[in-house]
């Protein structure tokens, strides 16, 4: 006997396939992430039923209005359905969530720098002297100078009469 052909009928096949793409998308690391998964695809499917069973709820209303699907104990039905539906999906998520949270963290390990093949060409000097390092331009005080210079500032008689 054939099943018939209706969006109204889950597949065998559609729960494989979600589960499938939660797995690719997840990536879980171990046994309890996958079963995590497990868990979200089911929740996922739960949900897609009560959709389907919304939709058929309001295809063929009992008395062709709005509120005599509202009245009947199938819509009643449905609802209680949907909350619990939505309950597990929500409850699936936040462990999923909560057992990657708990992965140890793995830091990328540094590259180890690169050997030096050749030796570096010591410095050759015509005179044999050691250089210096370079000095400031004449403009330029040293930091010497300016703490002299403000040293010998602070003990002038006219400046103490400035700051006062």
């Amino acid at each position: 006997m054939n099943q018939p052909s209706s969006p109204l009928i889950e597949t065998p096949e559609e729960l494989a396939r979600l589960r499938e793409d939660l797995i690719a998308f997840y990536r879980p690391l171990n046994v309890r992430e996958r079963l995590a998964v497990e868990r979200v695809a089911l929740a996922q499917q739960s949900l897609l039923r009560a959709a389907r069973l919304e939709s058929s709820l309001f295809a063929n209303p009992p008395g062709k209005e709005l509120h005599s699907v509202l009245e009947t104990e199938a819509f009643k039905f449905f609802l209680r359905y949907q909350a619990q539906a939505e309950r597990t999906y929500k409850y699936a998520i936040d462990e999923l969530m909560y057992l990657r949270s708990e992965r140890p963290l793995v830091l990328p390990v540094p590259k180890p720098a690169a050997p030096v093949l050749e030796a570096r060409p010591a410095q050759s000097s015509s005179a044999g002297a050691q250089s210096s390092p370079p000095r400031p331009p004449a403009s330029t005080p040293t930091v010497a100078a300016v703490a002299t210079a403000s040293a010998a500032a602070s003990r002038n008689p006219a400046n103490l009469a400035l700051r006062l």
